[in-house]
């Protein structure tokens, strides 16, 4: 799954991300500025709010 992120714009904030997804238990394939691609995940909710609770806007969740 590719993930946008609107406002994730710099080193401090990808990790940000990356640290909210691992507490979820989504698995990183690849997380850079304003984007993070996952392994597939089931509850989109979930990424959303956990997104959300970091401070950052999710744009989409596509397929890969």
């Amino acid at each position: 799954m590719l993930i946008k992120i609107q406002g994730m714009g710099c080193m401090r904030c990808v990790a940000k991300v990356r640290k909210v997804m691992e507490e979820i238990g989504a698995t990183i394939v690849s997380c850079e500025i304003g984007t993070c691609i996952i392994e597939p995940f089931e509850d989109r909710d979930k990424i959303r709010a956990a997104i959300e609770g970091v401070g950052f806007d999710l744009v989409s969740i596509e397929e890969s």
